[in-house]
This record gives C-alpha cells, sequence and structure tokens, in this order.
C-alpha cells in the first residue's frame, strides 16, 4: 500500500479548513472561537486499517475491460492464436458446454505444434493460460481458507498413499503449478476446482455453515472458469480444462445438498462434458503421461455412469480407449479388464433394451466372458501375483485366520476389481440357470452341460468371496509387506506371526454343498438374492438407489465397492457378513469416510437368503435330458402335474 503521510490528530473541521487545531478537551479552540460544536477527534489507531474493497473493486473493472478490449481486437496472422502448447489439432469452432455438450465433430485439419516438457506444465505466470475473465476477480476468498481447501485437496487426492482413494490426481503438476504472487494470476480453473474440492471434505468433516459457503462459492467460481475455457476452441482442448473438468465431477460426486437424484443428474452431465471433450481432443491427448492418466480416470467414471443408465460404453470412447491401450504396459491387465467391462456394458444394455431375451444366449454370453476372465487371470506374470498366509493365532481383522499378501495395494486393488466383475457375471449366471429351472422346461438349459456349469459357477463365486475377505487386512494397513506378520491388538504386544499357505484354502461349505446330485425332495422356496449385473444399485425406489449410487462413487477408499459386493452375495456367509460390516465401520471410525458407515447400515438391513444356492437344482430341470424307460413310471408318479404340463 502507498504511504499518504502522517494522519492528522486534529478535528474534522479544522482539517476541512486545513489550519492547526490545538485539540483541546472537550472541544478545539477553533471550533469555539466559531461557536461550532467540535466534532471531536479520530482514534489514530483505527487509521492503520483501511478498507480498500470498492477500491479495489473499481480498478480490477476498469483492468478487464482494458484486457477485454485487447482481446477482442482481431488479429492480422491466421494462427496467432494457435498456443504454443497446444498438442492436437485446431478443433470446429464451437462452443462445448460442460453440462450440456455440444454434439462432436471431425476437428479441422491442421498441423500438430511440439512443445518442450517444461512448457508443457500449464501455469498462469507461463503465459499459456487464458486471460482471467473479469467474474473471477471477485474470488476473495481469505488466503488462509483457500490455502486449507488446497492443503486437503492435496493430502486425499495427490500425495495420499497409492490406493488410499480411486480419484488420485498425482500427476497435477504435469499440468499445472501455482501462481506467482501477482495478484491478477491468483485463480485459475485448476485452483478454484481443487479449493472447492478441498473446502467440500472440510466442510464435511467440520459440519461448518462457513465453510460449505466458501466452497460452494469456489465451485461457482470454477465452473464459469472451465466454461469460459469451453468457449474457446484452443484452450478447451488443452489438459489443464479436462483436468479441472475431472476435479469438478469429484465435487459432484461429494455435495450432499438437495435429492439424490439431483445429485446423480449433475454428476452425469459432467460425464457427458468430459466424454465429449475427450472425443474433441483425439489420440493426440496420450502424447503425455497426464493424458493419458485423465483419460483412464475418465473412462472409469464413464463405466460408473453407464452401470446407473443401463448404457453401453459409448463407441467414440471405445475406440479412443483402443488407441490407448496400444501403449500400454502388455502386462498390465488394466487394458483386457477394461475392455471386458465395456463387453459387460453392452450386454446389460441389451438385456435391459429388450435386444436380446434369449436366456440361453445370455447365459452363453456370459459364460464367455467369465471364461476370458479366467484365462487372462491365469495369465498374469509372477509380478502381479499374490501370497496366501495362516495366522498363528486369533485376530479379529482376519477372518478364519487367512489373509493375502500382494506386491502392493494397486495390485490388490486391480485383483478386486476383477473379482467383483466376476462376481456379477458369476451371480447372474446361477440366478439365470436357476430361475429357468423353477419356470420352464426348455430343453436350451437343462443339459448336463448348464448343470455343470451351475456348479463350477457356485464354486468359483465362493472363492472370489473368500479372496476379497482376504485381501481386507492388507487394504487397513494391518499387514506387514515383508513376513506376512499381522499387527497385535494390543501396542506392546509383538505382531500375530504367520505362515505362508502354498495352496489357497478353499471355503468351508456344507454337505449339501458338496453334492451336486440331483435333489429327490421338492424345490426350495428362497429366490436369488445376490446382486447381478442387471441391479448393482438394488434399492426400493429411485432416491434410494441414487442414494446408494452416490455412497459407493464418492467413496474415498478402494475396498468400500469390494466390501459392498461381497455383502451383498449370496455366497457370502452370516459371519462373513458380520466380518465385512464390521470392518466398514472400523474404516468409518479411523479415516472418518463416512460412505463406509452408511453402507455398513445398508448391508445391515440387507437380507439374504443362500437356500437355493446351497441346494442342489430342481429336479425337473434334469427330466428331458436324463428322462429313461425304466424311470419313465417313477418320473410319472412323483412329478404328474409338471409331467402333464410338459406334454401339452
Amino acid at each position: 500500500m502507498v504511504y499518504c503521510g502522517k494522519p492528522s490528530k486534529g478535528c474534522s473541521n479544522c482539517r476541512e479548513r486545513k489550519i492547526r487545531c490545538d485539540q483541546r478537551e472537550p472541544g478545539c479552540g477553533q471550533c469555539d472561537k466559531r461557536q461550532q460544536e467540535c466534532p471531536g477527534y479520530r482514534n489514530l489507531v483505527d487509521l492503520m486499517f483501511r478498507d480498500e474493497s470498492s477500491h479495489v473493486i473499481k480498478k480490477a473493472k476498469a483492468k478487464a475491460r482494458r484486457k477485454g478490449h485487447l482481446i477482442a481486437e482481431p488479429d492480422s496472422s491466421p494462427n496467432s492464436r494457435r498456443s504454443r502448447h497446444s498438442t492436437t489439432p485446431d478443433p470446429p469452432r464451437k462452443a462445448l458446454s460442460l453440462v450440456v455438450p455440444s454434439p462432436g465433430t471431425p476437428s479441422s485439419p491442421g498441423t500438430l505444434s511440439v512443445w518442450s516438457q517444461d512448457e508443457s506444465i500449464m501455469s498462469p505466470d507461463s503465459g499459456s493460460w487464458p486471460v482471467t475473465p473479469a467474474m473471477a476477480l471477485f474470488y476473495n476468498l481469505a488466503p488462509t481458507c483457500q490455502e486449507r481447501g488446497t492443503a486437503y485437496f492435496f493430502s486425499r487426492y495427490v500425495t495420499m498413499d497409492e490406493t488410499a482413494c480411486h480419484q488420485k490426481f498425482d500427476f497435477v503438476y504435469d499440468v499445472w503449478k501455482p501462481a506467482s504472487s501477482a495478484p491478477d494470476q491468483q485463480v485459475d480453473s485448476v485452483l478454484a476446482s481443487m479449493t472447492a474440492v478441498g473446502l467440500m471434505g472440510l466442510a464435511i468433516m467440520t459440519q461448518s455453515r462457513d465453510m460449505m459457503e466458501a466452497a460452494q462459492k469456489s465451485y461457482g467460481t470454477a465452473l464459469r472458469l472451465t466454461n469460459h475455457a469451453l468457449e474457446d476452441p484452443v484452450e478447451a482442448i488443452k489438459d489443464s480444462t479436462m483436468l479441472s473438468i475431472l476435479i469438478l465431477g469429484v465435487f459432484e460426486m461429494m455435495t450432499e445438498n438437495g435429492p439424490r437424484t439431483r445429485t446423480v443428474k449433475a454428476f452425469q452431465e459432467h460425464v457427458n462434458g468430459a466424454a465429449a471433450l475427450a472425443m474433441m481432443r483425439g489420440p493426440a491427448q496420450f502424447q503425455t503421461r497426464a493424458g493419458n492418466r485423465m483419460f483412464a480416470m475418465l473412462c472409469q467414471r464413464v463405466v460408473i455412469s453407464c452401470i446407473q443408465r443401463r448404457m453401453p460404453m459409448p463407441e467414440p470412447l471405445v475406440q479412443l480407449w483402443h488407441e490407448m491401450a496400444k501403449l500400454l504396459d502388455p502386462r498390465d491387465p488394466t487394458g483386457w479388464m477394461t475392455a471386458l467391462m465395456f463387453r459387460i456394458l453392452q450386454i446389460r444394455h441389451d438385456i435391459s433394451s429388450g435386444a436380446m431375451t434369449d436366456t440361453q444366449v445370455i447365459v452363453d454370453k456370459l459364460l464367455a466372458i467369465e471364461a476370458e476372465f479366467e484365462t487372462r487371470t491365469g495369465q498374469l506374470p509372477p509380478e502381479w501375483q499374490f501370497r496366501t498366509f495362516k495366522l498363528s493365532r486369533y485376530h479379529p481383522a482376519v477372518l478364519d485366520g487367512i489373509c493375502h499378501l500382494y506386491p502392493s495395494l494397486w495390485h490388490a486393488t486391480v485383483w478386486n476389481g476383477i473379482r467383483t466383475a466376476r462376481i456379477l457375471i458369476l451371480e447372474t449366471i446361477l440366478s439365470l440357470i436357476y430361475l429357468e429351472s423353477q419356470q420352464s422346461y426348455s430343453p436350451r438349459l437343462v443339459s448336463e452341460r448348464y448343470v455343470d456349469e451351475f456348479s463350477k459357477a457356485r464354486r468359483k463365486l465362493r472363492r472370489m468371496v473368500q479372496s476379497i475377505i482376504a485381501s481386507v487386512p492388507q487394504h487397513l494397513g494391518l499387514v506387514n509387506s515383508a513376513d506376512g506378520s499381522i499387527e497385535s491388538l494390543t501396542p506392546l504386544s509383538p505382531p500375530i506371526s504367520s505362515v505362508e499357505v502354498r495352496a489357497t484354502p478353499s471355503p468351508p461349505t456344507s454337505p449339501s454343498t458338496r453334492s451336486d446330485s440331483v435333489s429327490t425332495g421338492p424345490p426350495e422356496p428362497s429366490q436369488p438374492s445376490g446382486l447381478t449385473i442387471l441391479d448393482v444399485t438394488r434399492a426400493r425406489d429411485p432416491e434410494d438407489e441414487a442414494h446408494r449410487f452416490m455412497l459407493l462413487v464418492s467413496a474415498t477408499s478402494t475396498v468400500v465397492w469390494p466390501l459392498y459386493i461381497v455383502g451383498m452375495s449370496s455366497a457370502c456367509t452370516d459371519e462373513g457378513k458380520a466380518y465385512v460390516i464390521e470392518r466398514l465401520r472400523t474404516l468409518y471410525m479411523e479415516t472418518g469416510i463416512r460412505q463406509a458407515d452408511s453402507i455398513a447400515n445398508l448391508l445391515d438391513e440387507h437380507e439374504s437368503s443362500s437356500e437355493w444356492l446351497d441346494g442342489p437344482l430342481k429336479p425337473a430341470l434334469m427330466l428331458p435330458a436324463m428322462l429313461k424307460l425304466e424311470d419313465f413310471g417313477v418320473y410319472m408318479e412323483r412329478d404328474r402335474p409338471e409331467f402333464d404340463a410338459l406334454l401339452a
């Protein structure tokens, strides 16, 4: 601030007349001579602070008008608008809305410019940022508030452990770096987005209304800045714009105000906008590490969105994914795993839309995907394999004393991603075969092949559930990566030792589940209760389903989704369900992830029955395949009504 000289101690009358004030009490002599009432003297301490808000706003408006005038001037060079940091061809000169994306059109031809690694980092100081619009100049959050927001964002989404959250932005410095102390360059869309997410997280943790208002204010600024960038075709395709949209999507996941159906809609709109932008960016976005990471994160969100809407993966994104997959390490399973997820989404859409109604066709397609999952998993290289340990004594965080040790938490997360997908496929196969056996004598699903597939799917389902449960101790940080030992319950006690098991133990089974023979009794009355690919977020009504969907999407721990799938599975025993609920509540108490507690309550209220899964199939299912002349009378007397219906 400019020094304006020592402030006068005189009264206001003397200062107006610009004469010396004798400062007598209770009034000065000059006012007494003029027979005026002396207004008194100022507190000089108050003069140390000035409210310059109106003055700063006036200067900011004037500066913004000047900059806007300079931008509006036409440039004689046709290539002058191209940023030296752009790695993609010029897109069509059509604005893209973040919330209502325009249909993608082919990019106009152009040459690719190449930039160095240093120049690729977008920053307001580097000249690569667009001129800050006037709307951002009113972003007047207190510096301490903004710092708390960004600090929370970096602690939860950038610098945390590798899989503490599936929304990890550890590549942020490849795209963006903080601005200098220049006052007019302190706000950009990335910074405002990070601040909004951080403040929202703090507001949820502290239940602070002021923090919530600051988060919403920062979100509004970030949204306007992002939309401003999207209006410029050159700025729209930069990594910084995509980064802002992805961070804003995290904010939508966290929002808890209003109906959840509205929150889901806002999340879907952000996903739509990001997907349209990715199509505009084209294959050139894969030239950088950050571009690859952001596209992979976007595909993950689009898959989640498609699950909620029962839609297939958009074909342009599928094609882009295959382009990026060419650059992936062939040993990395995420490439083929994502491709199989696309196929599952397509089958799910075909079933929901009525395009695929033949039960045998559906089962055969799902069996083919499951077989490919099993084959691919068996071909994983040694560095992706896990080890199995048996504890020497009881620990409540390790069910049945069996735990897995993976090379890293990232490996454990990918393994569980494969298992959860397989669980949904296996549950669907089992449900379809079982329901067909109860309602129909169709010869297509009564052959010994499908009975055998039912038995194999049942065994694999139990193995998937057991494996996810065995991975939980490492996810919660209890397993020593050196020897597989587990932290003791008491701080001063030594760790609980373990012995490596070379063959993975099979889940315990009851006598009725060990036999795959045909039962002679009546069919079990229970119905399939596990989640299938058609009802991942099964609920009573749309609002409840939206609430459940946002709980799963917004959870910042990668173990919440696998535990939800296990807790809802038909193969989950009562002991397993109790373990899942206890681990989710422990996760909430130790990390403050409220979604874990909500999912635990949801599982606690869920009633499931495994009688249909434990028992053999209905005998009538085997009738057309095994009917023999000598058994005709036996079947005739035992199942006379069903047999009459079959003959009819």
